[in-house]
C-alpha cells in the first residue's frame, strides 16, 4: 500500500514540475537613464526602449532567455542649431534567468547575461552635424518582482544594467526599471 503511495506522489510532483517548463515569449519597455561623465560635465539622457523576449523554462527556478531590443525614444539637449540628441539603436541579449516563488502567484527573479547595445548620437555645434554610432558588450545583470495573473500570463517590474561605455574622452552608464509581460505556452 505505501509504494503506490510514494509513486503517485512522484508522479504528481514531476507533474506540477513539468508545468513549470517550457518556452515562453513577452515584450518589456524600459525607461534606461544613460549618465554621462565627460570630464566636467555631468549629462542624464532619459530614453524608452521595447524588446521582444524568448525564453525557456528549464525548471521551476531556472531559465534562459534572449532580448532583442529597439530605441524608440531619445532624449536631446541644447537648441535647434547646438544640440546633442543620443539614442539606443538596438541592443541583443542572452540571460540566465533564476526565480523563486515568494507567494503562490508572485516570485523575485535575477538576471545575468551578455548584452551589445549599439547607441546612436548626432552632434550639431554652429550648424555642423555630426553624427556616430558606438556599440559597448559585456556583463548585463538585472532582478525583478513578477505577478502570475494566470499561470501563463505574468507581468513583471524590473531593473536592468547594461554595459558600460567608457573610452579615454567619455563613461556612460545604462541603467533603468522597465515593465515586462511573457506568455508561456
Amino acid at each position: 500500500m505505501f509504494k503506490p503511495i510514494v509513486i503517485a506522489s512522484l508522479l504528481v510532483t514531476a507533474a506540477a514540475q513539468a508545468a513549470d517548463q517550457g518556452f515562453y515569449a513577452g515584450a518589456a519597455m524600459h525607461r534606461p537613464s544613460v549618465e554621462l561623465d565627460v570630464g566636467p560635465v555631468d549629462v542624464n539622457w532619459d530614453l524608452t526602449t521595447i524588446s521582444a523576449i524568448g525564453g525557456y523554462q528549464f525548471q521551476p527556478n531556472f531559465a534562459v532567455e534572449g532580448r532583442i531590443t529597439t530605441g524608440i525614444k531619445n532624449d536631446s539637449i541644447g537648441v535647434t542649431t547646438d544640440f546633442a540628441e543620443l539614442g539606443i539603436g538596438n541592443s541583443y541579449s542572452v540571460f540566465a534567468k533564476a526565480n523563486y516563488d515568494l507567494a503562490a502567484t508572485v516570485e523575485i527573479y535575477g538576471l545575468i547575461g551578455y548584452d551589445n547595445t549599439k547607441y546612436e548620437s548626432e552632434i550639431a555645434f554652429d550648424g555642423l552635424i555630426e553624427k556616430q554610432n558606438e556599440s559597448e558588450s559585456g556583463l548585463a545583470y538585472g532582478g525583478g518582482l513578477s505577478y502570475a495573473v494566470t499561470p501563463q500570463f505574468k507581468l513583471a517590474l524590473e531593473y536592468l544594467v547594461r554595459p558600460d561605455i567608457e573610452d579615454e574622452e567619455m563613461k556612460a552608464s545604462n541603467r533603468g526599471f522597465g515593465l515586462t509581460a511573457t506568455f508561456k505556452f
